[in-house]
């Protein structure tokens, strides 16, 4: 059992690195231009907005593991929370207006576009104010 430790391990840095150059890659095809966080007050149970903070970074990381689906399954899946930040976003040297609400649901849109997703397992667990 102990001859395989190395292995293990050099298994498990290997996909940490392969992980973490594959976010940078995506990291800098995106570029966050604003970010406004937004909270809607005559919705009941508002206080949970406290703890939901995003910077620019996370707007990237946000984008770069959450799933995007179709409008059947974000209808039946996403939960929308009474806050959100929003702003626009620079991808790939496309503007685009973007959204992220508190429970992970998120929207990426211009005139042409309109792409919905959701933050899942991998996302959740990279960004823990999100779910």
């Amino acid at each position: 059992m102990k001859k395989y430790i190395p292995t293990l391990f050099f298994f498990m840095v290997s996909i940490f690195i392969i992980q973490s150059c594959s976010l940078q890659k995506q990291d800098e095809s995106m570029k966050v231009i604003s970010i406004n966080k937004t909270v809607n007050k005559n919705i009941p149970g508002y206080e949970i907005c406290n703890s939901f903070t995003l910077q620019k970074i996370d707007v990237v990381k946000y984008f770069t593991l959450a799933k995007e689906v179709d409008g059947h399954e974000f209808h039946s899946e996403a939960i929308i929370l009474p806050c959100k930040y929003q702003g626009s976003i620079n991808v790939n040297g496309s503007v685009l207006q973007w959204q992220v609400n508190s429970g992970g649901a998120g929207y990426l849109y211009n005139k042409k576009i309109n792409k919905a997703y959701l933050c899942k397992v991998t996302c959740c667990k990279s960004s823990p104010s999100l779910c």
